[in-house]
């Protein structure tokens, strides 16, 4: 007689994803680049109540008499789309295009180098450090240099974009509208070189770039598209 085989458990999947936004630094060497975390988990439990379907779970039949609790209401903050690291901003290897420049040298994060912000304006810069970004820099790993390169990646609320693009119009910035969100670029000349901004705000993210002496081609389109794929 053949033996009825003993069906195999089913597993369970969990499935975790990182995917987000930046600024960029001047002053002769820090740098920057910034990540974005997306989470999406599943598993067999959550297929079964209907939940991956985006149907609502069954509720089981209150007793006679017993009261009816009431399903609790949906989270209404916002994903942040602020990686952990910077290695969650890229799907381009920049370093190829930087020059000689390494990222986050081991110099930018020693005790008393001062903190880089991707906006030279007061207003905006309060308003990055405020958010507390993620920080990514470029520069020479020796040290500083005329070249430097520096993203935040942020997590803003409430007003906070609406303010912040305010800002930028009100100042000078050349502001349209691109890749689903806005951007706003400001470039000039001095005794030190050319330097610039790239600002990016998109779903209550800002990806702020500042940059001296080199602003490679397609920096920050490779940052939105790996935030938002």
């Amino acid at each position: 007689m053949t033996a009825t085989p003993t069906p195999k458990p089913r597993l369970q999947r969990r499935v975790l994803g990182l995917s987000i936004a930046g600024a960029i630094v001047l002053a002769l060497g820090a740098v920057g680049a910034g990540y974005v975390v997306g989470l999406d988990a599943t598993s067999s439990a959550a297929e079964s109540a209907g939940v991956g379907s985006g149907e609502s779970p069954a509720r089981p039949a209150p007793e006679s008499g017993a009261p009816v609790a009431p399903l609790p209401e949906p989270s209404t903050e916002p994903v942040s789309l602020v990686p952990a690291d910077c290695s969650g901003i890229y799907s381009t290897d920049w370093s190829t295009q930087m020059d000689g420049l390494v990222l986050n040298p081991a110099w930018s994060s020693e005790s008393g180098q001062p903190a880089i912000i991707g906006s030279s304006d007061e207003e905006l810069e309060a308003t990055l450090q405020a958010a507390a970004p993620l920080t990514c820099r470029w520069g020479n790993e020796q040290g500083g240099s005329d070249r430097a390169l520096v993203t935040n990646v942020a997590q803003l609320h409430g007003d906070q974009s609406e303010a912040s693009l305010a800002r930028m119009n009100a100042i000078g910035y050349d502001c349209y509208d691109e890749l689903g969100g806005t951007r706003c670029i400001v470039e000039s000349k001095d005794d030190n070189g050319t330097w610039g901004e790239s600002h990016f705000l998109r779903d209550g993210v800002w990806v702020a770039t500042r940059w001296m002496n080199i602003a490679p081609d397609g920096y920050t389109h490779d940052i939105v598209n790996t935030l938002w794929p």
